[in-house]
This record gives structure tokens, sequence and C-alpha cells, in this order.
């Protein structure tokens, strides 16, 4: 995962376009501007079927529905459109009057995205704009007064809901694309957020009340340098557990050089970080370790300047000869391991540490969700996932919240839509530091 740090005096306009999304999952709608009463395919009223049939299930699955007639300029292409199609968690196209234009925007999804996109078009018309290998789901929009019309649309409504609740439930491949090329990947540019907010989604346990159920996954945006209340930081390692480069952009590197001390110019004078690492490891640096362990070392000059009590190391990346590292395969126990580590720490020190001081808070990186292989979307969601299951399933765990750092605005709406999927809601507004 790449990772930029500036220091706490980081300034940055936020844009504008990002203030209007609110639940961080985005249903893209492609639709054909024709109007009942223009062109020779079948006179269907597409308002209807925005309002009636495709908005209504969108706002139920808590979506934010976006329609591409309202953003498009004149019927164009352009920058904003594609950033929708390429980056939306669902895309619904309907190419019931076959429209060129509607068929280029889908060939863009299909490339771009491995799951989530839905193909829709009126009933009777399906045959004649088949896609081979593209299965497209018939609709029927009866005319105003007629006959079952309400049973008709409540049907259509429940069809629409399942097929687009199993494409961001399942992420199974539904792009011809990537089906024949996988592991092909197309995204867009990430716009770091430079302000640090914390989205806060409570955890509830079965049965237990009391301190032991105050738990919370959360999601912290802006720079990993400017975050200073989170006790335990993970540095997603390789199994050589051999630090970044000082001056990589990585998450690696920045927890070294952040944590090492410097000179009044900036320049390293004890590489802490290494140091401790290096006496962890001892002669396994040679041939490594197994995939997932973890190491605990103290924080170096975090300590002070970011209140970091303690370090976890997990060999979350092996590497091969010409190829470099590779995320591994079991990347969610990284997060398990993790956290278990920190539990041991508490545990074997429980003599010394109170539960005032006791180590409670962890973040995690978003290592892997840009690598080559699954989706962002199931990478984030994996990491999540297991880091809700260990919350949930560790009754004795004095970890009270647990941290994904956010970078970016891509990372932020992974992150929310991965909580959703897990069927969890945002306890309140994001707040910033320093507020309960």
């Amino acid at each position: 995962m790449s990772m930029a740090f500036e220091g706490k005096t980081q300034v940055a306009e936020k844009p504008a376009e990002f203030e209007a999304r609110q639940t961080g999952r985005r249903c893209f709608v492609i639709l054909p501007y024709a109007t009942p009463n223009e062109g020779d395919g079948p006179q269907i009223d597409f308002d209807a079927v925005f309002h009636e049939l495709i908005q209504p299930v969108a706002e139920d699955l808590d979506l934010d529905c976006i329609r591409s007639d309202r953003v498009s300029r004149s019927g164009l292409i352009h920058r904003e459109m594609v950033e929708n199609i390429i980056d939306a968690d669902v895309v619904i196209a309907d190419i019931t009057l076959g429209s060129p234009d509607i068929f280029f925007e889908l060939g863009i999804r299909q490339a771009a995205r491995r799951a989530g996109t839905v193909v829709m078009c009126h009933q009777g018309s399906g045959e004649e704009y088949n896609i081979t290998g593209v299965r497209a789901l018939d609709y029927e929009l009866p005319p105003e007064g007629s006959p079952g019309r309400a049973q008709i649309i409540a049907d259509c409504r429940a069809l629409l809901r399942t097929h687009i609740k199993n494409s961001l439930d399942n992420r199974a491949t539904d792009s011809i694309v990537h089906s024949l090329i996988p592991g092909i990947s197309i995204r867009l540019p990430d716009r770091p957020l430079p302000e640090r907010r914390y989205h806060i989604y409570k955890i509830g346990l079965a049965g237990i009340t009391g301190p032991k159920a105050a738990r919370q996954i959360e999601i912290v945006t802006g720079d990993i340098a400017d975050i200073d209340d989170i006790d335990v930081w993970v540095n997603p390692e390789n199994t050589r557990m051999e630090l970044a480069r000082l001056h990589d952009s990585s998450v690696s590197a920045t927890i070294r050089y952040l944590g090492s001390r410097r000179d009044r110019h900036g320049f390293v004078r004890d590489d802490a970080i290494t140091r401790l690492l290096r006496s962890k490891v001892g002669t396994h640096h040679r041939t490594g370790i197994e995939p997932g362990t973890t190491m605990v070392t103290r924080a170096g000059a975090l300590a002070k300047a970011n209140k970091v009590k303690l370090l976890v190391h997990v060999a979350a990346h092996q590497g091969e000869p010409g190829r470099g590292y590779q995320l591994i395969g079991a990347y969610r126990k990284c997060v398990t391991n993790a956290l278990a580590a920190v539990d041991e720490y508490n545990t074997r020190f429980g003599a010394k540490v109170s539960s005032k001081s006791a180590l409670k808070s962890v973040l995690i990186p978003l290592f892997g969700s840009r690598a080559p292989g699954e989706s962002p979307h199931e990478r984030v969601q994996g990491l999540i996932h297991a880091a809700n299951q260990f919350l949930l399933h560790s009754p004795e765990t004095r970890i009270e919240r647990v941290a994904f750092l956010a970078w970016t605005q891509v990372d932020l709406e992974l992150c929310q839509a991965a909580l959703h999927r897990l069927g969890l809601k945002p306890a309140g507004a994001p707040r910033g530091p320093g507020k309960a």
C-alpha cells in the first residue's frame, strides 16, 4: 500500500464533489435519453423506469443513486461520467433501445470492473440487442392504469433487488473481459484525504454488557503521520522482516522513518525500528519467517511523537526472485494474528498493565488493496471481516478499537462498503481528533 506523509501541518482542499456522498456506496444508472414519443423502438418512459423501478430498490439497499443522463453534458462522455462508470459499486445499464453510447459506457465498465454490473432491458427487446455472455434482466413497466400494474412493478423490483444484492455481496465475476483476462486492473488515481476524521461503527456483542461490550471498528482518514491516539500500529512487513527503504512511499518506510531518531535537518541518526526488528529476527533474516507470523517491537520515536506504545510487524508479503514481494494468500490471518499478538502482550504483562494502561486500540493499514489478484473490494472486505470476527469471538480481549487507515477517498469508500456488507452502520457523523 502506498503511503505519503507530510507531517502534522499538512493542508489541502477537500474536493466539493465528495461532500455529496452519504452512504459510501454508489449505484450509477445508465439510461437511454429517449422520451416515450421518440425513436422507432419501444415507447418507454425511462423517467418512470428510474423513479418507479430502479431508485426505490437502490435506496432500499442504502445506495446513493446517480443517473447518467443527469450527470452528462448533452450526452457527451466526459471525466465525471467515466469516473462514475469505473468507480461505482454497482452500475445498472438499460440496453432496451440499443443506444451506441450505452454500449460504449457498458464496455468501459466491463473492462474496469470484474463485478458489480447489472444489465437490464424491457421485455421483448432482449433478443434484438443480445450480448453474448451477458445476461440481461428483463423488466416490464405497463402504462398507468393497466390491470395488475402494481404487482408487476413489485415483482420487477424484487428481481432487480436480488440481482443488485447478489452483485454487492457475492462479487461473482459478471464481466466478459475479466472472465477472459483474469487479473486485469483499471482504477482511478487516488485522491488523498488530508483531514483526520474518524468514522465509527459499533459492534454489538450478544449477551455481553459492560466494558467488554464497548468495541468498535473505525475508519480513520488522512496522513498516518498525524495519528496520535492509537496504542498499536500494525506494520505489514515481508517474510524476511526487511523494512522498506527510508524514502519509499509505503507504510513500512513511513513507520521506519517516523520511528527513527533524526537530527535537526531530518537526517536519520538512529534507524531505531530496523535495529529493534533485526534483534527480534536474529538469524532468521537469512531464511525468513512463516507468512502471517508476527513480531512485536517498541515504537522508537513514534512513542513520543505519535503516542504509539507498540508496533506489531506481520509477515504479509513473500518474496520471489524476479517478481518482488507478493501479498500472501492467507492475508486475512495477518489481521487475526496481529490482534492476537496485542492480546498476548496484554496478558503477558498483565501484572504490570492496569486496565487503564492496557493496549486498547490498534491501527491497521489497508495492505494488499492495490496488489494484483482479488479486487480491492474483496481485499478490504477480507481485512475488515477478519477484525470483526476477532472482536466478536474474543470475549476476553482488551482491544476496544480497531481502526483501518483510509488514506484516500477510494480507501474510505471501500471501507464503508465493506462495513455495510457486514451489516454495520456508522454511529453518528464522522468526528475529528480528540472528540468523544
